[in-house]
């Protein structure tokens, strides 16, 4: 099944798959009574930032499967709207806590009453399994890295398959260093100079140097300078979901990469540890609705080589990127890049 972030709701379908969604992600929210506040902040965020509707959470009903499903298809029959709403109980159920057999049910009924795929809920039942191997495998299978890493081969070809094995290796490719080092020199305002500066300004090795990204992670940066995205875990999980946004995968498989690394600790990237709740779920659906709007895939179908000596103001417009409508974060930095 494919998920289009990019497809827009009209009024009335967005108040209808309201009416039918919120109650089903607010059901997952009451399994264990209170809500909790991370699985608020998740709710509110898919109702501010996708559906876009003024509705009261609390005064929301809890349904059973079946009742939802009814209500879903009521307001269109099309599967894509069921499969995103597995996928957002799925996520509100990671985001209130420690996973439960009780939430593992609700979603194992909800995924036969939607009668849609379950992969969804076998992604929850590998972390609260603990099958941190199955997961990492899963991520790493159907996420962002793998095309990352597709579209630096299509681009470069063996080359570029061996400037990335050099890199990961540990070895300094002198000629690559060169070339990213040079990006200094851009004129102001430029996105190679904004692309250095960010570089520079998180203290980070420029593509070439041991320790510094591989091409593959140098297209996520760019995504970073483009979309004005910083570093902390909260800004990690905004652009992630940005790229969600407009990369043609299942947004799901690719959130689920900030999910594992931010949210539930598990390592998936070898460049960063696993950590417990430091994502914001307000920031990772906001950023979900602003990769929607972009033209194409910047991972993929743009060569940042052929935009760099231009304005980033340009760049942006020529890629459909609006205005985020908030300054990047940057760790213990007061000042960021816009």
């Amino acid at each position: 099944m494919t998920i289009h972030p990019s497809r827009q709701l009209s009024h009335e379908l967005s108040h209808c798959l309201a009416d039918a969604g919120l109650p089903a992600l607010m059901t997952v929210a009451r399994l264990h009574g209170e809500p909790s506040e991370r699985a608020l902040a998740g709710i509110r965020g898919i109702r501010d930032h996708l559906l876009k509707v003024d509705v009261d959470l609390n005064a929301l009903p809890s349904l059973q499967p079946d009742a939802i499903a009814a209500a879903v298809m009521r307001c269109d029959p099309d599967p894509e709207w069921r499969e995103r709403i597995l996928r957002g109980m799925t996520l509100v159920a990671m985001f209130d806590g420690s996973p439960s057999p009780e939430a593992l049910a609700l979603l194992d009924r909800t995924a036969t009453a939607f009668q849609v795929d379950a992969r969804p809920v076998n992604t929850y039942r590998n972390v609260m399994e603990k099958h941190q191997l199955a997961l990492r495998f899963d991520i790493l299978r159907r996420g962002f890295i793998r095309q990352a890493v597709e579209a630096t081969i299509h681009a470069g070809g063996f080359s570029a398959l061996a400037a990335t094995l050099k890199v990961l290796s540990g070895h300094e490719d002198a000629a690559m260093l060169k070339r990213f080092q040079g990006l200094r020199g851009y004129p102001q305002g430029s996105f190679g100079k904004a692309y250095a500066d960010f570089i520079d300004l998180n203290g980070f090795d420029f593509p070439g140097q041991p320790g510094g990204p591989p091409p593959p992670v140098f297209r996520h940066d760019c995504c970073h300078v483009l979309g004005g995205y910083g570093t902390t875990a909260a800004e990690e999980g905004g652009v992630v979901a940005f790229q969600a946004g407009f990369e043609g995968l299942d947004p799901f498989d690719v959130i689920m990469f900030v999910m594992a690394e931010f949210e539930l600790g598990v390592g998936v990237s070898p460049f960063l540890p696993g950590e417990w709740r430091q994502l914001d779920p307000d920031r990772l659906f906001a950023g979900l609705e602003h990769g929607s709007h972009v033209s194409c895939n910047l991972i993929k179908d743009i060569d940042a080589w052929a935009h760099f000596a231009d304005p980033i103001e340009i760049v942006r417009k020529r890629f459909s990127i609006p205005a985020r409508g908030r300054h990047p974060e940057y760790p213990n930095k007061e000042v960021g890049l816009n």
